[in-house]
């Protein structure tokens, strides 16, 4: 039951209709709920469905959370604690209550507190099943009483034809943005049926003969011009885009007899040109190298650096890092997280990162969330689970995201007990998850998470199996529920093997860059090719014109 409430919670968020008048503000504070844990969730939930209910009108400006937060460091039992809320947080309005859960039943005490100290109780008696309904028709109620227009909305006037508003130009030809309407979508058409042309709006780029382990999009001599650089299982190729042609430019080989797991970049002495940062594997112990690339050549800086080594945007100014850690003792990625720091030509641990447990440099995003952020942590089944910046978890989604199929052998086994020969007991896989980005392409005030989910009937029912078929990018949103989706792009056939925003060819427009291996099916007998998309991005028609849709 629990779940489908968090469904129809995210649905109710999404669909606030359009209103205006002069603002007042207003406060809705987190709900005391009273009931099993399982349902403590719709605290913040009713919250947020209030908020952005009310906020729908221009008539209304609500108050930020974290103004709210300051005020309410206990949520009021009476009128009177409501009232010093309200004349704190200097609301117009407060909107306060409880939701009590016994059984199947669920009785909401909604209360609007205005500025003269007037409480406009809401009491409700429903069925959990109705809940949702029910919220949706309090929050008319509640807007009704503070705007004066009776208790509910009164119905909209039918739109003439030179009211009906233009469809949103898209981002991207290739990205779909709501699937339940036709002709609304920002971001790409060919994202909206299932018959549409998947390849409007996108470039593609000839097969080469190689299997891509990582890619990234960077300057990376200094010549303001971006190269592509592929990681494949023994080498590093550089290409650029000249025109319509992508043109291989070098190719470096890597040092033998390691398992190369994930390719950075990032500007690491900030001299305007960055460098490429491997994290690869000898046997179960890392062994990563820095790459960089001058004269349409690639060099090794540093070799031999004993951890596993990352990138990630770390609050609270979310800029680049370096970090790393050591192979764990009882599970592989199982140990503490340090910022880098270079001493006398090589790297050392630093400053320790307190990440939620199962956290690593390989499967933690940083998303910036308000005057805050959250922590987005793939675990060990692709779930996406998403953590508040105290580490609490908020949510954990029933999907699966950044699959790969790039792992290290390693046999997990408690601390002091030796671990059996491969020959005797075969070893567990830990798969490394592909990466997330944070972005904020609609430019509002709110971050999107952009991610792969690369898809597979197989994967489901074998753990092991990750020769993906087929895969999608989804951008989502914190909704205050759970992630929602905002847009997608159409099924891309093979197996996406990494990501990036970058400008590909050098026009001055932004691109959505993707590389992905050919799917040669089960049997697997013919060679895997790679390939690269570029979605160019139109920015010009962002923030308030994005439709977001439900996931």
């Amino acid at each position: 039951m629990f779940k489908k409430l968090l469904f129809a919670l995210g649905v109710f968020l999404l669909c606030a209709p359009v209103a205006s008048a002069a603002p007042k503000t207003f406060a809705v504070l987190p709900f005391a709920v009273h009931g099993p844990q399982e349902y403590q969730y719709l605290s913040q939930g009713i919250q947020s469905m209030f908020t952005s209910r009310l906020a729908a009108s221009d008539q209304l400006a609500p108050i930020e959370n974290s103004r709210i937060r300051q005020a309410a460091s206990a949520l009021p039992t009476d009128q009177a604690g409501a009232d010093k809320i309200r004349a704190a947080l200097h609301a117009d309005y407060l909107v306060w209550g409880a939701a009590t859960i016994m059984g199947q039943e669920c009785s909401l005490d909604i209360n609007t507190l205005d500025a003269s100290g007037a409480n406009q109780p809401s009491p409700l008696q429903v069925s959990l099943n109705q809940v949702i309904p029910s919220l949706e028709d309090a929050a008319q109620n509640v807007r009704g009483h503070i705007l004066g227009t009776g208790p509910a909305m009164a119905a909209a006037p039918a739109a003439s034809a030179a009211s009906v508003q233009e469809p949103v130009k898209p981002i991207s030809q290739g990205i779909i943005v709501n699937e339940t309407q036709a002709n609304t979508a920002y971001a790409n058409p060919s994202l909206k049926y299932e018959d549409a042309d998947s390849t409007m709006g996108r470039w593609r780029s000839p097969s080469f003969p190689f299997t891509s382990r990582g890619m990234v999009v960077c300057d990376g001599d200094g010549d303001g011009k971006n190269e592509i650089f592929i990681m494949t299982e023994s080498a590093v190729i550089v290409f650029q885009v000249e025109g319509e042609e992508m043109r291989k430019v070098t190719e470096f080989e890597l040092p033998k007899n390691r398992n190369y797991v994930r390719l950075n970049t990032m500007d690491l002495n900030r001299d305007g040109t960055s460098e490429l940062i491997i994290a690869g594997v000898q046997g179960k112990e890392p062994k990563s190298l820095i790459l960089g690339y001058a004269n349409k050549q690639l060099t090794i800086l540093t070799d031999n650096i004993p951890y596993h080594l990352g990138v990630l945007s770390l609050p609270p100014t979310f800029t680049p890092t370096l970090v790393g850690q050591k192979t764990g003792r009882g599970k592989y990625l199982n140990s503490t997280i340090y910022q880098m720091i270079k001493k006398s030509g090589s790297y050392e641990s630093g400053p320790a990162l307190n990440l939620p447990m199962g956290g690593n440099v390989f499967n933690v995003t940083f998303l910036p969330h308000e005057d805050s952020y959250q922590m987005i942590m793939i675990d060990d089944q692709d779930h996406m689970r998403v953590f508040s910046s105290t580490g609490s978890l908020l949510t954990t989604s029933e999907e699966s995201y950044a699959g790969s199929n790039l792992g290290v052998d390693y046999h997990e086994v408690p601390v002091g007990l030796q671990a059996p020969k491969s020959n005797v007991v075969p070893p567990d896989r830990v798969f490394i998850p592909l990466r997330g980005i944070a972005s904020n392409l609609d430019r509002d005030n709110r971050f999107e998470l952009i991610i792969s989910r690369n898809i597979s009937v197989s994967a489901q029912f074998f753990s092991n199996y990750r020769d993906y078929p087929q895969g999608e990018l989804h951008s989502l949103y914190w909704d205050g529920v759970g992630m929602s989706l905002q847009w997608k792009t159409a099924r891309i056939k093979g197996t996406i093997t990494d990501y990036c925003l970058a400008d590909l060819n050098n026009d001055g427009v932004l691109d959505l860059v993707v590389s992905l291996n050919s799917h040669t099916g089960m049997a697997g007998f013919a060679h895997k090719k790679t390939m690269i998309l570029a979605y160019p991005l139109d920015l010009t028609k962002t923030n308030d014109e994005i439709q977001k849709t439900e996931q």
